[in-house]
């Protein structure tokens, strides 16, 4: 039986100017759209809250000179996630909370509940962590010698670092004579033996094309790369292997997408993005918006490079056919939270594409509770090879979207006068596929998810805290990014030098960073910049990596 189209029972006023918005603004639009995407969700509108009085919020300086101290060794007890589910099929109302409930609100840090809530839908709400940018917490006193961080245990209550670099060759690299200290992990990330050793073990003993082979080698080739894209999907929470197609990397993932969506799109039909975007979520879905007349709308970022979600909720309309955003930005290091902004999405009837390029290796991610038709990573990012990547798309997107690209291995049937076409994910699969970086992308998330993805975001959210107090103590450094959840990118300018010069100056050291505009550059000029440089974090960087940056960083803004 046909479910009807949804309607919203409360659908959102006309736009209004934009402006930033309050606390009750984001509690009022976050909780009014969650309830239009319950309901479009499981056809049902929960009862509708309560209105509860909401006092001015007062907010702390937006802009800290240093962060909040790290977090002490002994200070995170860990203990397994709670597991990531979908959403249930009964979702009581947001109601609002008494006063004097110890879960009431308060608007000036809490954002009258909407900012645990993204804690939550995040995935790092059970990690406890303070956030990096948060004000009113006691700040870190740097210091300004290699020595700070002596008293920090190499395995930080987290896991045992040492270890882990060991597991990586190239990190005893040495660059200029110095030891190699890789913060360009933004960029790409360093491989672990695991994924070395799988690499060359298929070339040595099992390399063969896959499927309807009738030999050995063909067999144990098709078993090695089905069973990479399994472990693919267990890692993003996809309900089937079937939901997962390999694609060389995010930027053919977001094409793949925007040219399969572009038949469905007509002249005015309207395209969300944000202002944090990397260009491979910018340029495929300009050239799909010339093809078929479409329109691009972009949510602003405030001055933090936090997403403006008013301003996004006044966007969305009846004319929004897709919206496509970063789970996390790769210039800034702003983690956006696209569990909300799919089910604010959903609601209008859109299709939701997220980019996980700056995501998958840092946190949790479960695609079944985010609610999205697609989402996208590349291999390298996290620490696989390069030349592969992932896109997670719903069976309902498969089975209603065209293939893209034809040729073998996609096809069921193929006459001069007709093609039947192979069920997904083949039919997004067209010709030979990267067989052996599939294998050795499965062996790279094997490997994360051994040392355990909860263990390393909050290792590495450390990490950032540390960076971030040592790096903003420098006289002059301004810190470009600073919003309340970020993943470990700290991009920063210093007056009157060169961000490219910088980078140089750096790499004499051994410290690897990149300069430059990162392949986002409407974010970057945003705040009147064309370049920044941008360390990166991962979990094999250490404390004592970081004081070698910051201290390479302290000499050159002294010289400039």
């Amino acid at each position: 039986m046909d479910t009807p189209p949804f309607v919203p029972a409360n659908p959102l006023p006309a736009p209004q100017p934009l402006h930033d918005p309050s606390a009750a603004d984001i509690s009022r639009i976050a909780d009014a759209l969650m309830r239009d995407a319950v309901a479009a969700a499981h056809g049902t509108m929960p009862p509708l809250p309560a209105e509860a009085p909401m006092a001015p919020p007062t907010f702390a300086n937006p802009l800290p000179a240093h962060a909040p101290a790290a977090i002490p060794a002994t200070a995170v007890p860990f203990a397994p996630a709670t597991p990531l589910v979908a959403m249930p099929t009964t979702v009581p109302a947001c109601s609002s909370a008494s006063p004097g409930s110890p879960s009431a609100a308060s608007p000036a840090t809490d954002y009258s509940g909407l900012k645990a809530f993204v804690g939550h839908i995040r995935g790092l709400d059970h990690l406890q962590l303070p956030r990096v940018f948060d004000g009113g917490t006691p700040a870190l006193t740097p210091s300004s010698s290699s020595t700070a961080s002596s008293a920090i245990p190499a395995t930080s209550g987290f896991l045992d670092i040492d270890a882990v670099r060991r597991d990586f060759p190239i990190l005893r690299e040495k660059v200029h004579g110095k030891p190699l200290a890789w913060f360009d992990n933004a960029a790409t990330t360093q491989k672990p033996q695991a994924v070395i050793d799988a690499l060359s073990h298929f070339y040595a003993h099992d390399n063969s094309n896959i499927h309807r082979g009738a030999h050995t080698l063909a067999a144990r080739a098709t078993d090695a790369y089905e069973h990479a894209r399994q472990t693919i999907a267990d890692f993003l929470g996809a309900s089937s292997p079937d939901e997962i197609i390999y694609v060389r990397g995010c930027t053919e993932a977001i094409n793949l997408c925007a040219n399969i969506l572009a038949p469905g799109l007509s002249r005015g039909d309207e395209i969300v993005l944000t202002e944090l975007e990397h260009h491979a979520n910018i340029v495929p879905w300009q050239m799909v918006a010339e093809r078929t007349g479409a329109v691009i709308r972009v949510v602003p970022i405030d001055d933090r490079g936090d997403v403006i979600l008013e301003a996004y909720a006044k966007l969305l309309s009846p004319l929004t056919k897709v919206v496509s955003i970063s789970h996390a930005s790769n210039s800034l290091g702003t983690i956006v939270p696209v569990e909300l902004m799919t089910g604010m999405a959903k609601a209008r009837g859109a299709r939701v594409l997220v980019d996980g390029a700056q995501s998958v290796s840092h946190f949790p991610v479960d695609v079944r509770r985010i609610g999205c038709d697609f989402y996208v990573f590349s291999g390298h990012k996290i620490f696989g090879p390069t030349g592969i990547g992932a896109v997670f798309m719903t069976k309902e997107a498969q089975g209603t979207l065209p293939p893209w690209q034809g040729g073998g291995n996609m096809i069921k049937d193929v006459t001069f006068a007709h093609t039947t076409y192979a069920g997904p994910p083949a039919k997004f699969e067209a010709g030979t596929p990267n067989i052996a970086d599939a294998i050795g992308l499965g062996a790279a998330l094997d490997y994360v998810t051994a040392l355990g993805r909860e263990r390393l975001a909050a290792y590495e959210h450390e990490l950032l805290h540390y960076a971030t107090s040592r790096l903003t103590a420098i006289d002059g450094l301004r810190l470009v990014g600073t919003a309340r959840d970020k993943v470990g990118v700290l991009s920063f300018v210093l007056p009157g030098i060169d961000p490219i010069e910088i980078g140089k100056a750096l790499d004499r050291e051994g410290l690897a960073v990149r300069a430059g505009h990162h392949c986002a550059q409407p974010s970057l000029r945003r705040y009147g910049l064309e370049a920044t440089v941008r360390p990166s974090l991962a979990f094999y960087n250490t404390h004592g990596e970081i004081d070698r940056l910051a201290d390479a960083v302290a000499a050159i803004a002294r010289v400039k």
